[in-house]
């Protein structure tokens, strides 16, 4: 499989099925990671700060940099591929708080804070998820499978399981569920 490599406060989009979107170490920074099942379009942004109005000049720049624009140019892109919003599958991963004990900045709770945000503000779920912590993670997304691959420092990689999202979710016949 060929390899596209998504650095840091960058994003990327792919429609085939023999490459493999990856990010590397990310401790504070949050990866999202949108599939769609049917055209096989995948896509990941790996996000470094929470709010682009953090940095206006840095932020028309680098719209990737940041949580509230790099989710939505994660979005555009997969739409613009040919991916359809309904049927996207959504992965998130990283948060962690790496730097220091004190938690002086939060960047990775605010990071995750960000994220919840912007999939509410875009209508989307994650499906699977491993945020926060302490420790940094490396992940990996199949573009014909759209198979997520997880990996934390000394460990095998694991996949992360995508189950149903909320809306989509259908109560078995006589269950209920509150919300």
């Amino acid at each position: 499989m060929r390899q596209l490599v998504v650095g840091v406060g960058d994003g990327g989009v792919s429609r085939d099925p023999d490459v493999l979107i990856v990010t590397y170490a990310l401790g504070s920074c949050v990866a999202v990671m949108l599939h769609d099942p049917v055209t096989k379009v995948s896509g990941m942004v790996h996000y470094m700060l929470p709010e682009s109005t953090m940095s206006s000049d840095r932020s028309s720049a680098r719209p990737w940099m940041f949580a509230d624009t790099g989710i939505s140019c994660l979005l555009r892109a997969t739409l613009d591929q040919g991916a359809d919003k309904r049927r996207l599958v959504v992965f998130a991963a990283g948060g962690a708080q790496v730097m220091n004990d004190t938690g002086m900045f939060n960047i990775g709770k605010r990071n995750c804070l960000a994220l919840r945000k912007a999939l509410w503000k875009f209508g989307l779920v994650p499906h699977a998820e491993e945020t926060g912590g302490t420790v940094a993670r490396t992940v990996r997304m199949e573009v014909g499978t759209g198979r997520v691959w997880l990996q934390t420092p000394g460990d095998q990689p694991k996949e992360m399981n995508a189950r149903p999202s909320a809306t989509q979710q259908r109560p078995e016949e006589g269950e209920k569920r509150w919300r």
